[in-house]
């Protein structure tokens, strides 16, 4: 061999030269795991999914730990739904916030308990997190989790949730006049 890695084969011998080009792909982080997680999930591949989420929610990474209390809240396992979210709470996570809040609102997990849930759907919200302020919109236009209605705080938080919300792009606009004109 010749060159540079000829020169660190030689000096360190090709197995170790061989861990340390590969070592960076095997050892990926909470973050990398997630968004493998989030592609597998999109295929299909629930198990892989899950691994991943796990692998990363046990090294404290929130978003793997709101991902798995979302699908153990839809597959009935509310106590480990729930013991997920909280983990995520911990850290300040508003999508947490908002997955626990709804558990307590219905009662799933947890004791229903509709201040505590909308202690949580209110902090996710004040954080951004759309979710939760279209679920405040409705919460006071429709006088849910217990509390009356009230139409003024209904619209500031529906001026919020439009505020916030993705704008289409101009070239999308053009693409659906278009599409209207034909």
């Amino acid at each position: 061999m010749s060159g540079i890695i000829g020169k660190y084969c030689a000096q360190l011998g090709a197995g170790a030269v061989l861990l340390a080009l590969l070592a960076p792909v095997a050892i990926a982080g909470p973050a990398e795991d997630n968004a493998d997680a989030e592609k597998e999930f999109a295929r299909g591949n629930l198990v892989v999914a899950i691994a991943l989420w796990k692998k990363a929610a046990a090294l404290g990474y929130a978003p793997s730990q709101v991902w798995l209390g979302e699908i153990l809240d839809k597959s009935e396992d509310d106590e480990e739904a729930v013991a997920w979210y909280r983990k995520a709470v911990a850290q300040g996570d508003a999508a947490g916030e908002f997955g626990l809040g709804l558990m307590y609102a219905k009662g799933e997990g947890v004791k229903k308990d509709f201040v505590q849930a909308l202690a949580l759907v209110r902090r996710s919200a004040e954080k951004n997190h759309l979710p939760a302020i279209a679920s405040l919109r409705d919460i006071y236009k429709f006088g849910r989790f217990g509390v009356a209605i009230d139409l003024a705080e209904s619209e500031i938080w529906d001026a919020k949730a439009k505020e916030l919300s993705p704008k289409p792009s101009p070239a999308k606009d053009k693409a659906a006049a278009k599409q209207e004109r034909k």
